[in-house]
């Protein structure tokens, strides 16, 4: 007895440790800023910022995006960071990546369960309950899940992940809960945050099959089997249905000005296989990672990677059927059945707009770390039978390649953070690995643009054409850098070719009008404004331009109606507040003409000089602010960033400074400090 408790308390000590390194390996993301479709589906989503648009997400999916060619219905991804902006009093990345890694852990915690569980149907062995952590512990730290983890509107994976998960928990521990189907609750709260959740049906099914059922895959072919394969699809009956049905209210609710992207299904289809050997290879060794890469698709079925691909996929339906035979096997017949089967909806027929994305094995990696897991300690357990006296020796040194295989990873995951620490560092990491992509060329460009580095982003843009040549997005940066180079007619040029690429994207109008009114053509940027709100309703940054335009042209109907639109939509909001007072009529319809500012009206014009390329003018309009606000940390950062830009780097380091004195907890305080101070270094004789 002594012993077994000595036993308990080393587990229990093994188990905080697990969650421990989880919380180690992503201890520095907090900070890390917004990336890809952060910017539409949190930065300048106005609906996630008042928790009374909550009901809504579940009825119009335009709110899940202020881009409505990327509006999915996708509810519960909304109500969650709605929260997240709620308890963080606005943008606070920290507070969106601690609901990030709350989520995962939750999720480990939950595999160690199903884990065990499932281990303990196949065969009892005293270390089932390691093998469970360990598999559990390196799924929660892999590698491959930062990117699942630091792009905040992929946490649709980990709800969903966790809707398969949770059914799963109910059905294996809440068996009298089976009779009135609750373990598919779980999976309904998980495909409103994606559609896989529904895999969950599938995976039931190979379930059932395999463990209640004790068939392997050759018994699904005979006929003695057949009563039993009955009982099995019977059993799963309610959560194909179910599955069925969700699919497709959920893909019907939908924004019809959803664009999935995508090409053909034929090519789509070659290329997957191939891409499923690299997921696979991603699982024994997480190098190259990229958040963009520039595979394309394979367009002859002849080709090598086709070849390699078809054999890999023969190779895990080798493994399936020989490993399903054998009882104490089946953990590893399941997790290869739940790898594939997870797989199938972003890699199969169905065409998306890239063919590879380092998260999308992340639920797959469920069932291939079971898999591996299962399978390695059944083969230690056997080396250790067979020969005796090496028992000490096959144990030590399993152990060391668990500690090497979880270490490994939690410190690949903590390496592998760095790089989305900035929109520089991402797309700098992009375009070195994936120097084909237009995309991560023109990212890129966007980071060195944002620093008043101009000529260096149209060189950047330019290479982008060749990989991107009919690129809405691309066209439109072209025109902003250009216009910062002193070429107007250029400049238009290249935004007339965007409007005329992307008319129905609110991107093209908004940053047009933009331009229009840096001319001083504000009545030509009006309806070009009007169109991009009307696109998008949820973009806050073309509500606030319009809402400027109304005001300086006196369009006071207009600005009353847009301010209470405002308002109603995101309570609070301080420039629609600035335009209305408590009774909803206009009190400032000219601010520009000497109009009453408040401090959070001079910070968004600080802010908005600052995206032109005018740091002085943002750093002088910051001050401003801080006479109206003296302990307002927010301008003291404006400051801090207009100093960098102009690369005055001790005042830009004093200003971020004492940002963080007046908010500590200020993450793009500190992004400006690192950026300041790591310059400054560069700049010194001997700096790097």
């Amino acid at each position: 007895m002594r012993d077994s408790g000595r036993r308990d308390w080393m587990f229990s000590g093994a188990c905080v440790l697990a969650v421990a390194i989880i919380v180690g390996a992503y201890s520095n993301s907090f900070q890390n800023s917004f990336h890809f479709d952060d910017s539409h589906v949190v930065e300048s989503n106005l609906f996630i910022r008042s928790l009374k648009n909550v009901p809504r997400f579940f009825r119009d999916a335009s709110t899940s995006s202020s881009l409505p060619a990327n509006a999915a219905y996708r509810p519960l991804v909304s109500t969650t960071l709605a929260f997240d902006y709620w308890l963080g009093g606005g943008l606070n990345v920290r507070q969106f990546h601690l609901s990030q890694l709350a989520m995962l852990v939750l999720l480990g915690v939950a595999a160690f369960f199903m884990f065990l569980r499932l281990m303990n149907m196949a065969a009892e062995h005293w270390w089932n309950r390691w093998a469970a952590l360990l598999a559990a512990t390196l799924y929660s730290v892999h590698t491959t899940a930062t990117e699942t983890l630091n792009l905040l509107h992929a946490r649709s994976e980990l709800l969903s992940t966790l809707g398969v998960v949770g059914s799963f928990l109910v059905y294996l521990y809440l068996p009298r809960s089976r009779r009135a189907h609750l373990y598919l609750l779980p999976m309904i709260i998980g495909s409103l945050a994606k559609t896989p959740a529904v895999i969950f049906a599938p995976i039931f099914l190979a379930y059932l099959v395999l463990f209640e059922e004790r068939l392997s895959m050759s018994d699904l072919f005979s006929s003695r089997s057949w009563p039993s394969v009955r009982k099995a699809v019977w059993k799963a009956l309610p959560a194909l249905a179910l599955a069925g049905v969700l699919f497709v209210f959920v893909e019907g609710r939908n924004a019809p000005t959803l664009v999935p992207g995508g090409g053909s299904r034929l090519d789509y289809l070659r290329t997957q296989p191939f891409i499923w050997l690299h997921y696979a290879r991603l699982f024994f060794v997480p190098a190259g990672l990229s958040a963009d890469t520039d595979w394309t698709l394979i367009p002859h079925w002849y080709d090598t990677r086709v070849v390699a691909g078809l054999l890999f996929v023969a190779l895990l339906l080798r493994i399936l059927w020989s490993t399903s035979k054998t009882p104490s096997l089946r953990p590893v017949a399941f997790g290869i059945a739940w790898f594939a089967l997870a797989l199938l909806p972003a890699s199969s027929i169905f065409p998306l707009a890239e063919v590879e994305n380092d998260h999308r094995p992340f639920f797959a990696f469920v069932g291939l770390s079971l898999a591996v897991v299962w399978g390695f300690a059944l083969l230690v357990e056997r080396w250790s039978h067979t020969a005796p006296y090496l028992r000490p020796v096959v144990s030590g040194g399993a152990v060391a390649l668990a500690l090497v295989a979880v270490g490994g990873n939690a410190v690949g995951t903590y390496e592998r953070n760095t790089v989305f620490l900035t929109e520089e560092s991402l797309w700098r990491d992009v375009t070195e690995k994936s120097p084909a992509n237009g995309r991560g060329l023109m990212n890129y460009g966007l980071s060195q643009m944002a620093k008043g580095r101009y000529a260096e982003a149209k060189v950047l843009f330019d290479r982008a054409t060749v990989y991107n040549l009919n690129y809405a997005s691309l066209e439109i940066n072209l025109g902003v850098v250009t216009g910062r180079l002193g070429q107007p007619a250029v400049a238009e040029s290249h935004f007339m070719r965007a409007l005329q690429l992307g008319p129905n994207n609110p991107a093209s109008h908004s940053f047009y009008a933009h331009w229009l009114v840096e001319l001083g053509r504000s009545a030509e940027a009006i309806p070009h404004l009007e169109r991009a709100v009307a696109l998008s309703p949820a973009d806050m940054d073309a509500r606030s331009q319009l809402l400027s335009a109304y005001a300086k042209a006196g369009r006071t109907a207009e600005l009353k109606a847009l301010a209470s639109e405002t308002l109603a939509l995101a309570p609070g909001d301080p420039l629609a507040t600035q335009f209305l007072n408590g009774r909803g009529e206009v009190v400032v319809s000219q601010p520009a003409a000497g109009g009453v500012e408040t401090a959070g009206s001079l910070l968004d014009r600080s802010l908005r000089l600052y995206q032109t390329g005018n740091f002085q003018g943002s750093i002088d309009v910051a001050r401003k602010a801080l006479t109206l606000k003296p302990d307002y940390a927010e301008a003291y950062s404006n400051i801090a960033a207009g100093f960098a830009s102009l690369q005055r780097w001790d005042e830009a380091i004093n200003a971020a400074h004492e940002a963080l004195r007046l908010k500590p907890d200020f993450p793009l305080a500190r992004n400006n400090l690192r950026w300041a101070e790591g310059e400054k270094q560069k700049a010194q004789p001997g700096g790097r």
